[in-house]
């Protein structure tokens, strides 16, 4: 009797191994394989590493789980794969940030790649915040099955050429060169230019002084249509009101103001762009009705305060009647004058 359970025990053991393996197989083909990307609702927080990301229109927080075993929805991975998931979330506005644009420049999607163990996993769930300019103020999540458990994940987050990089393990991020994102300042605020210089023969209508305002000033890493400033180098945008006069005083009289463009210098040196600020408006935008222009110059952004320059050339008419009475001719006359004035920023 003893001899025969020693044979009955084995195939037991046998039948149990077969059963395990058969399990096993089920499971691998009921789950998810390696590189399966979900998307699901982010109704709730997502337990893991959670670090604050900013692009140039905002502030996000991103969140990186460790690998798992099932979604928040109930999909489980399949045998030898786990799940690691990722939630950015935009909650309202006071994560958007001064999102500064030439009125051909539009804003752009981050791309959001997992990297597990080296394998890298584009994380296309995550996309779509950008409509037209306008910026969704929501929470997206999406899972990817990854192979076995990883030790090593990150999440590269790119927007326009830069990437940064958020340690998945200890929420720890790599800026590189988006770093001044992280340390933007309040823009100046408005200030007046100084008196007139007027090129020799012209000269203000009587006490109508002819001013111009700068309305704001503020150095920025990324503008939109011009993208990232050059390393060591930093974007200074400047908003004024030039207040080209509608009329001058020149060798005949008072002229009209047929014609009138505006250049500008900062620090004796020219623009990268200028453009009406009405012309960066998103659609539907109201107007401004003293035309405010954008100038954008490239700046070492550790510069001190220097001269900001606003030079307006005028081309002007007026009437000269000349002759004797009863043979008097009326003619138009020009003249061009130039009015420079400027400001400290």
């Amino acid at each position: 009797m003893h001899k025969l359970i020693w044979p009955l025990a084995l195939v037991l053991v046998i039948a149990a191994l077969a059963g395990g393996g058969v399990w096993l197989s089920q499971r691998g083909t009921d789950g998810l394989k390696a590189g399966t990307l979900v998307t699901e609702e982010a109704s709730e927080a997502m337990v893991g590493r959670t670090a604050e990301v900013r692009v140039p229109w905002g502030s996000l927080q991103v969140t990186v789980s460790e690998p798992i075993a099932q979604t928040s929805g109930g999909k489980q991975a399949g045998h030898g794969s786990s799940l690691v998931g990722v939630q950015v979330a935009l909650d309202g506005p006071e994560d958007l940030l001064v999102a500064d644009r030439l009125p051909d420049g539009a804003l752009q999607d981050p791309t959001f790649t997992l990297v597990a163990d080296g394998n890298e996993y584009l994380l296309e769930g995550l996309a779509g915040w950008i409509d037209q300019n306008a910026i969704a103020q929501v929470a997206k999540r999406q899972y990817v099955a990854v192979k076995g458990a990883p030790s090593e994940i990150s999440l590269r987050v790119g927007y326009d050429g830069v990437d940064q990089v958020v340690d998945g393990l200890t929420g720890g991020v790599d800026r590189d060169a988006a770093e001044p994102l992280y340390q933007l300042g309040f823009a100046n605020g408005a200030q007046p230019c100084g008196e007139p210089l007027w090129s020799p023969g012209a000269s203000d209508v009587g006490d109508n002084v002819t001013t111009c305002l700068v309305t704001s000033s503020a150095q920025r890493p990324y503008v939109a249509g011009l993208g990232w400033a050059t390393e060591g180098k930093t974007w200074m945008v400047v908003t004024v009101l030039t207040g080209a006069p509608s009329e001058f005083e020149g060798p005949d009289g008072t002229y009209d103001v047929e014609e009138s463009t505006s250049t500008y210098l900062l620090d004796a040196q020219g623009p990268e762009e200028t453009f009406a600020l009405n012309d960066a408006l998103p659609e539907g935008g109201v107007e401004n009705t003293s035309d405010p222009q954008v100038v954008v110059f490239e700046v070492d952004p550790s510069r001190e305060t220097g001269q900001f320059e606003v030079r307006t050339g005028l081309t002007g008419e007026t009437e000269v009647t000349t002759g004797k009475k009863g043979n008097r001719k009326t003619t138009t006359e020009t003249f061009d004058a130039l009015v420079a004035q400027g400001a400290v920023v």
